[in-house]
């Protein structure tokens, strides 16, 4: 099925770097339901956000300080849509700001964002200074959630891989996912250093159970390529 692509031009110099660590001074964001906004504010960027997953960003750009303001003031959610090459994708998902971790003397911030709903924009608004489009929202279609076997699976495939990072570099150890987790999909595939086009295809699918089948995959190559590499080999490659 042939996919339509918003074109990069009307999103050109969307930029913001993602910051590592929260700095002191957190000033925390009402978490109330957003009020109403008939359009959706925009933020392409290239990444990848997952409902139920958290992203911290650094604000810099003037048109974004500006969105930022609108949202805080407003309580609105924006939209981030992956941005690639010449073109940005249609489906994204949307981000509400958990915490101002700083702001700076020229009105750059660091914020913190969770991942809400999932969206499909369409027509485009540019009468602000920052893009904003019309957002059909939309959830997985499926009535019944994956069984606990598949869920069990990822989980335990996801396990391993943390202990295979964690002997090697303790420091780069993912966080741990429980069995309870809504759309545990979502959750594992967020730590996955996987491309951002199968982030992107696994972000539009509308049910858990293909979800899962594709990160317990995903898991499965990134295991079979840890677990078989040569250990003890001396540099420069010679046994």
């Amino acid at each position: 099925m042939a996919r339509q692509l918003l074109p990069a031009g009307v999103f050109r110099q969307a930029a913001a770097g993602v910051l590592g660590n929260a700095s002191p001074g957190i000033r925390p964001v009402s978490q109330a339901r957003p009020l109403d906004e008939p359009l959706l504010p925009l933020f392409p960027l290239r990444l990848v956000l997952f409902p139920h997953t958290h992203l911290a960003l650094h604000i810099f750009e003037e048109r974004y300080k500006a969105m930022i303001h609108d949202c805080l003031q407003n309580q609105w959610e924006f939209g981030i849509l992956l941005a690639q090459g010449s073109s940005v994708e249609e489906i994204g998902c949307t981000a509400s700001i958990s915490e101002v971790l700083r702001t700076y003397a020229d009105g750059r911030m660091d914020i913190l964002v969770r991942g809400e709903r999932r969206f499909e924009v369409s027509l485009l608004n540019r009468e602000k200074s920052y893009l904003r489009g019309e957002a059909k929202f939309f959830e997985d279609d499926e009535s019944e959630a994956p069984s606990e076997r598949l869920r069990q699976q990822a989980l335990q495939l996801y396990n391993r891989l943390i202990e295979l990072l964690a002997s090697d570099d303790p420091s780069s150890k993912p966080p741990s996912h429980s069995l309870s987790e809504e759309q545990l999909s979502f959750q594992i595939m967020a730590e996955l250093p996987a491309e951002l086009a199968s982030k992107q295809r696994l972000l539009e699918l509308r049910s858990e159970q293909d979800r899962l089948d594709r990160v317990i995959r995903q898991l499965e190559r990134l295991l079979d390529s840890l677990e078989n590499i040569p250990s003890g080999r001396p540099p420069g490659g010679t046994a």
